[in-house]
């Protein structure tokens, strides 16, 4: 056999082990999505607890009803750092704050642009409680609080 051959025969052998590694690499995170057969089917959960669910998204590219999790203190804003991230041009970048108070959660404007509202009523500096079903505008991006 000549060099020409063997170097050959080595890309062929090198190309056989790239595919099987490829395949069992495949094939195991294939089996690892899978439930195996007879484990219990799990419901899917329902979220639970506080949420924000939008009802008019802007410009946001999201769907009316997607649910935004509320925990501790949360920002609502267009800035990736919120807790909470709006990406509409009516929503100021930290537009404004979620707070998780004793008897309820505490909304506050931020300073922002184009304000918020908490049925129809401005909310300022000293923010408003929330209680639950009171429906936010934020911008022109319309949330509904659900407790």
């Amino acid at each position: 056999m000549n060099s020409g051959t063997e170097l050959l025969l080595l890309r062929l052998g090198l190309i056989a082990i790239i595919f099987a590694f490829v395949f069992v690499v495949a094939q195991t995170m294939r089996s690892g999505l899978r439930l195996p057969v007879g484990a219990p089917q799990r419901e899917p959960k329902t979220r639970q607890g506080p949420r924000l669910v939008l009802v008019l998204p802007g410009e946001t590219g999201f769907t009316p009803g997607e649910e935004f999790p509320v925990a501790g203190v949360m920002s609502v804003g267009r800035d990736p750092a919120n807790g909470i991230v709006l990406p509409d041009p009516s929503v100021s970048t930290r537009h404004a704050e979620l707070a998780r108070l004793r008897d309820g959660w505490r909304l506050t404007d931020l300073g922002s642009t184009n304000g918020t509202t908490v049925n129809g009523h401005s909310v300022d500096g000293r923010g408003v409680t929330l209680r639950g079903g009171e429906q936010i505008t934020l911008g022109t991006i319309v949330v509904r609080f659900q407790a």
